[in-house]
């Protein structure tokens, strides 16, 4: 009978009890967890792991992956430890309970923050017994040979169909050369540390690049000038330059010392992982006592995702089922749980997200993960301001900016004074606003996060205008222009400063120059929003002109369905084609619909109940049962005089 933890396993009859409650485990995991166990201070290769679990079975590399994944699940995160291309190692401390021994782990090995300790006294490692010792009769040894000999000759089968696929992806690709995950739906590939922002980590940033340089896939030398800031400043911009399709994700980080005081003696690295799919990007958070531990860290992190079409899937309820899966199969990760949490927040999934926020601050408390605690924070302070609760979320977002502080992640505090301006504009507080977008801005600075420091002065320059500050809203709106000049970023983030420009324009001439220079500029996930707004208001301009030729052309640039049909309803509307209108109105809501786009859905619904008040022929009462059921209060004050123009009253708060 050996113990870990708070767990005990009957090594001869495969049984796995926690606090004397039966844990249910397959007949794979309990071989899988009695091969670990058996030499705790043995690092097993993946090639001796199908050996003794899958014996003569053809399986690929991939069920080791799941089976590790279902028993860290089931144990922690941090009972089994990666090695990079070298295998798997047992690492808990052990203790049979028969005699009384520990069996320690080795001093390689580390710990996470949420497993016991490790005994200060060491006491050499006890092997534990797979089975009788009973020697073998002849019969058994030449069973035994025949065994091992077929296994061999189907492992060397499999070794060489695997390098066929290796040959054979390898000469195809154009733009990466190196490896990858054979088991991972997606090739994942590495854009190494600078030294530039590290340089008090220089040997840490260069021990690291190593590691994960003999890991993964590198960009080609076609963008050797490609670095890691650039990466962080653009990354959908430097995924799509150095890749064309999607069937890879591309990552970096940056190396921060941690200064949590409770957690650095333990774990006194901290990494910023940023990974970019074809669609979507992702952020984690990762702790570790020397770089080491970090590869490791950021390889099973890797593994995880490159098996996700989170990166890949264009509709909305497709990326919420791709984080709920995750979150299934891997309840302990807390950048899913982050990422879950984000998400229903947005989607006004109220119940969702404050179950996944609960469960986010329960394991960073228990893992002393500051970072994550902190985050938890953070969202149950947006979670209480999506439910209008002001005086709750502004106590959340104060302990989250103080223990951002504390933690010296000026980037996230910078975020977290974003937040606290947004609830200082509903107060009507100008002067809090200001302060708080101020140090937004600095913060930014200081953590070397240039597009977070220019989106605080474009926020700056929004909340001016809306306050009637027109000069300041100006000065700000230039700050932000020089900004972007003055850190070379790429053209994509011009958008949303040109945007406002042309909202700001004394003249229409002014605003038809300010929003084709918005159009001439790239389009990303961040800014597409800012893409469609700006077609909706130039043919908008041209169709008060009625220059429907110039209208069309702008509208003609929108690719996506939904979104070309609602500005093609309203293009119908001006020209004075009510049929058409209708048409066009009614994809647009359906279209909108089948892909979870709410503000859209209830756009063009509005649009069909004011279409309905020029014709007898269009029924009416989905629409209005729509709006109904699905719009919040902001967006039913937004447009308060048009509602009240089909008969929809806007409650007063």
């Amino acid at each position: 009978m050996i113990n870990f933890l708070n767990f005990q396993f009957d090594v001869e009859q495969g049984l796995l009890s926690q606090e004397q409650q039966f844990v249910s485990l397959n007949h794979t995991q309990i071989q899988l967890l009695t091969l670990l166990i058996s030499e705790p201070a043995r690092v097993f290769s993946k090639e001796e792991i199908l050996a003794s679990v899958w014996q003569h079975k053809v399986v690929s590399e991939q069920v080791i992956f799941q089976n590790i994944s279902q028993l860290r699940a089931l144990l922690g995160e941090s009972a089994i430890r990666t090695f990079p291309k070298k295998g798997y190692q047992w690492n808990i401390p052990l203790e049979d309970i028969g005699n009384v021994h520990s069996i320690t782990k080795p001093e390689s090995a580390s710990i996470e923050l949420n497993s016991v300790r490790p005994a200060t006294n060491k006491i050499e490692p006890l092997s534990v017994k797979l089975s009788n010792a009973t020697p073998l009769s002849c019969e058994d040894k030449s069973a035994s040979y025949k065994k091992r000999s077929y296994n061999s000759f189907v492992y060397a089968g499999v070794i060489l169909c695997i390098s066929l696929f290796f040959i054979i992806y390898i000469s195809a690709s154009s733009v990466f050369n190196g490896k990858h995950f054979v088991d991972s739906q997606f090739d994942s590939v590495f854009l190494p540390l600078t030294l530039q922002s590290n340089k008090k980590l220089a040997q840490e940033t260069e021990q690291l690049n190593q590691l994960l340089s003999s890991e993964f896939n590198i960009p080609s030398n076609k963008l050797e000038h490609v670095n890691e800031g650039q990466f962080f400043n653009s990354p959908y911009m430097t995924y799509h330059t150095l890749q064309k399709d999607n069937t890879a994700l591309l990552f970096s980080g940056t190396l921060y010392e941690n200064y949590n005081e409770a957690t650095k003696l333990f774990q006194p690295y901290m990494f910023e992982l940023l990974i970019q799919g074809y669609e979507r990007q992702w952020v984690s958070y990762l702790y570790a006592q020397d770089m080491t531990e970090l590869s490791g860290k950021v390889i099973e992190q890797m593994r995880i995702l490159s098996n996700s079409r989170y990166f890949i899937q264009q509709r909305s309820a497709n990326v919420s089922a791709e984080l709920v899966l995750l979150n299934g199969q891997f309840p302990l990760n807390l950048s899913v749980l982050q990422k879950l949490a984000e998400r229903f927040i947005d989607e006004d999934k109220f119940d969702a997200a404050d179950g996944y926020i609960e469960q986010l601050l329960t394991l960073s408390a228990e893992r002393q993960h500051a970072l994550y605690y902190a985050y938890g924070k953070w969202l149950k302070g947006a979670l209480f301001a999506a439910k209008g609760k002001q005086a709750l979320a502004l106590a959340f977002y104060e302990q989250a900016n103080t223990l951002f502080s504390d933690t010296l992640l000026y980037g996230l505090q910078s975020e977290v004074n974003k937040s606290l301006a947004d609830l200082a504009h509903d107060n009507r507080d100008y002067d809090k606003v200001k302060a708080y977008l101020y140090a937004a801005a600095s913060l930014a600075r200081l953590a070397r996060k240039p597009v977070q420091e220019i989106r605080a002065y474009t926020l700056l320059s929004i909340k001016a205008r809306k306050f009637g500050f027109d000069k300041a809203s100006y000065d700000h709106l230039y700050q932000a222009k020089t900004l972007l000049a003055e850190y070379e970023l790429d053209g994509s983030h011009y958008m949303l400063p040109f945007y406002h420009f042309a909202l700001f324009a004394a003249t229409t001439e002014e605003k038809q120059h300010f929003f084709h220079e918005v159009l001439r500029m790239p389009v990303t996930p961040d800014n597409e929003w800012v893409f469609f707004s700006a077609v909706e208001a130039l043919s908008k301009l041209y169709l008060r002109e009625n220059n429907f030729s110039a209208a069309k052309a702008v509208i003609d640039q929108v690719k996506k369905p939904a979104l070309k049909a609602y500005l093609d309803a309203q293009y119908h509307q001006a020209n004075g084609d009510v049929p058409q209108a209708i048409l066009s109105a009614q994809d647009a809501f359906n279209f909108s619909r089948t892909q979870h786009t709410l503000w859209l859905s209830l756009n063009s619904a509005l649009l069909l109940l004011e279409l309905a008040n020029t014709t007898h022929n269009l029924e009416v009462s989905e629409y209005r049962v729509f709006i109904e059921s699905n719009a919040n209060l902001s967006w039913l004050q937004w447009r308060q005089a048009r509602l009240a123009q089909v008969g929809i009253a806007v409650p007063a708060s």
